[in-house]
């Protein structure tokens, strides 16, 4: 089975399965493997299969022996340089809690072909009790969540692996390697939480199926990471949004307001922007989001959260609110006393209990059952009296209680992940469009029910630590915006404490990750005169109202951040430095190395306006704690590559030529069904470089039926 530059070799009669790339083996050999309540079985059990082709990129080898369900194991050969596997289970009311399309257990199993320095990715579940990513030795052991990297980060040659379907299972991809290779690697479903006090639970049917899984290898595993974000896509769609990254202001971000927020501060914080920040350029798209956050809710009346809407409004800004769906915060004996609002239920009644019937709890609140009548009338009660009011913003928090696992309600629903997708669905479709929907502490998939989600929590306060906190997420979370509208830095507040250095790094920081909130005072001189330093500052706005987070220059900072990142932006460049360090440093930004063409540049630095000539490479200087951004444009001009010719090569192919790019640049070839989509969001099919003359070539292999496509030529 063939397509591009992916080759899977399956063997009949042993049930195990190679994967090569570009003729090179990846995966030497890998088979499935079942937790059935009976016993775990692998292919290796069978002793018959035959195979199928199920349409024109899909083969389906179903595997046969006495006493056993049949085994399905499914591969669809979709993209140039990944394919999609899963594993079915088919026989009378089988049920099990593990699936793994993917097991491989054998020494050197997975290389990935270069072994300068090899890293394999960990990835939290979600952003609580301050999570990080880590980009650890490949020679390491654990269990990610959902999806991981094992790649070369000199040669950023690397291997993608994880979940792109996300509706019933909670999945995981646990690792052991020695010697720069795998020796074992198990891409599968059935990976409780860290927060789960119960086994993940048990899928159970006449077919039962595991996620589809993803598994790629490219050139640049950033890249790969980017294409798988994109298969998620193909199943899920991302929620839509088309009125631009949010600037604004969140009430939690200093201690006279949070628990403490009146209505009073909240109207003055509202005027304070409309007179100091609104009119020079603190805003997007004509306006600013000001939010209240948790007590918001409480410490106001019904009538001042209409007023405050009201106020809002007339001063040209959005209304946001707070909300946690899938908690009680009140005790166990006081959630028998207690009725749920909007419902005929006491909270006692819809707590998500374990298989003994005691209520579960994390981070000092009670879960609920996302499935429970009382829940759905309790979110429908408090969404539509939002809605009513006219909020135009709602933070969802601590999300991650409805993922838990537990005994639900709906005894249709026997996982977590299961009931949170329908509690999120009942949820947005109360919502209706009428609000953005900002996911806080929540499960980083799945992903369709907001437009966007902190990519890290509770870094509010400016100071360095927890700039490199958040960092450390957008050094390997960046892709999470091809998935959610948005990621959210959480807010940048330069009041209490932090240096001028710090505040110039955390509004960087924000900048370059997506979401672009404040959360300072704002109602006395100081606190003023520091947002209108940091806030208006024509340059770096204009940066974060693109909304797009930087791609890290380098993967291999273990639990830190990098220090260097960057992001195309039309035909300019701008690439972000950061020194996390208590002591000055100097940084040298290999132009090459973040992906930028042969040729001269002038470099302005956004903070100051001074410009200077680069090539190839140039140092920064950095203070303690400080980041700087800088725009690069080429000196000369840009080159405009076009297409000049399609042709057929043989069968299922096109030969595509084209003219007029600039000698020695690299381009991408994108494509995408949908002409619609953002270039963000299409696959990546092929990377080259223009020859002396500046044309280029590539050919595409077609399928016969297949939908239309469209091409996509992308230069640096």
């Amino acid at each position: 089975m063939s397509n591009g530059n992916v080759q899977l070799q399956y063997d009949l009669s042993a049930g195990m399965t190679a994967f090569l790339w570009q003729n090179s083996p990846k995966i030497s050999a890998f088979y499935a493997g079942v937790g059935l309540g009976s016993g775990y079985v692998t292919g290796n059990d069978f002793s018959h299969r035959t195979w199928s082709i199920v349409s024109s990129n899909e083969v389906a080898v179903t595997a046969h022996a006495a006493g056993l369900p049949d085994m399905t194991q499914y591969f669809t050969l979709d993209q140039n340089d990944s394919f999609l596997t899963s594993v079915s289970m088919s026989g009378s009311n089988a049920s099990a809690n593990w699936m793994g399309p993917v097991v491989v257990s054998t020494n050197g199993g997975v290389d990935i072909g270069s072994y300068n320095d090899d890293r394999a990715l960990f990835v939290p579940f979600d952003n609580d009790d301050f999570a990080r990513y880590n980009a650890m030795s490949i020679n390491s052991s654990t269990v990610s969540y959902e999806v991981s990297a094992f790649y070369d980060n000199t040669t950023r040659n690397g291997l993608v692996v994880g979940s792109v379907t996300h509706d019933v299972w909670k999945s995981g991809v646990y690792f052991s390697g020695s010697n720069n290779q795998l020796n074992q690697m198990n891409v599968f479903a059935g990976n409780p939480s860290p927060w789960d006090v119960m086994p993940h639970g048990f899928v159970t049917g006449n077919v039962i199926s595991s996620p589809t899984m993803f598994v790629g290898f490219g050139g640049d595993w950033r890249t790969v990471m980017e294409n798988y974000a994109a298969e998620n896509t193909e199943f899920a769609p991302p929620l839509v949004w088309t009125n631009g990254v949010p600037f604004g202001w969140n009430s939690w971000g200093v201690t006279n307001y949070q628990s403490h927020i009146t209505y009073a501060a909240a109207i003055a914080v509202s005027d304070s922007i409309h007179t100091n920040l609104q009119p020079y350029g603190f805003t997007n798209e004509g306006t600013v989001y000001v939010n209240l956050d948790s007590y918001g809710t409480y410490n106001l009346t019904t009538s001042q959260l209409q007023n405050f809407v009201s106020h809002c409004h007339a001063n040209g800004q959005k209304a946001g609110i707070y909300f946690t769906p899938f908690t009680y915060w009140g005790t166990l004996a006081q959630s028998s006393n207690q009725v749920a609002p909007g419902s005929g239920y006491h909270y006692s009644d819809i707590l998500l209990q374990t298989t003994n019937g005691s209520a579960i709890s994390y981070d000092s609140a009670l879960a609920l059952d996302p499935t429970h009548p009382g829940t759905k009338e309790l979110i429908l009660n408090q969404i539509s009296g939002l809605v009513t009011d006219g909020f135009d913003y709602i933070k969802l928090d601590f999300l991650s209680h409805g993922a838990l696992e537990g005994v639900h309600y709906d005894t249709n629903v026997t996982t977590g992940i299961e009931a949170y997708n329908q509690g999120m669905q009942f949820l947005l479709n109360q919502v209706a469009g009428k609000m953005f929907i900002s996911e806080s502490i929540a499960p980083l998939f799945p992903y369709q029910y907001g437009h966007s989600r902190r990519i890290a929590c509770d870094a509010y306060t400016s100071f360095i630590s927890n700039t490199e906190y958040t960092m450390n997420s957008v050094t390997y979370g960046w892709w999470l915006d091809r998935l959610y509208p948005f990621n959210d830095p959480d807010m940048m507040v330069f009041d209490n404490g932090p240096n001028s250095n710090e505040d110039q790094s955390r509004l960087i920081n924000c900048a370059i990750t997506g979401v672009f909130l404040n959360g300072s005072i704002l109602t006395n001189s100081a606190s003023i005169a520091l947002a209108e330093t940091y806030l208006t500052n024509a340059a770096i706005d204009a940066v974060a109202r693109v909304g797009q987070s930087f791609t890290p220059v380098e993967g291999n900072t273990g639990t830190t951040a990098a220090n260097i990142f960057e992001r195309q932006d039309g035909i300019t460049w701008c690439i972000a430095v950061f020194n996390y360090t208590s002591s000055a440093t100097n940084e040298t930004v290999n132009l090459s190395r973040a992906g930028l063409p042969p040729g001269d540049f002038t470099a302005t630095n956004l903070w100051d306006g001074t410009v200077t000539t680069v090539s190839n490479s140039f140092n920064v200087s950095l203070n303690a704690r400080q980041a700087k951004l800088f725009r690069l444009a080429l000196a000369n001009g840009v080159p405009s590559p076009e297409f000049v010719s399609v042709t057929p090569a043989g069968m299922g192919g096109l030969i595509f030529n084209g003219s007029n790019g600039a000698p020695g640049w690299n381009y991408r070839v994108l494509v995408s069904t949908n002409l619609a989509l953002p270039a963000s969001q299409w696959l990546s099919i092929a990377t080259n470089t223009f020859d002396e003359n500046g044309n280029f070539d590539f050919t595409d292999s077609v399928t016969l039926y297949a939908p239309q496509q469209f091409y996509l030529l992308e230069t640096p």
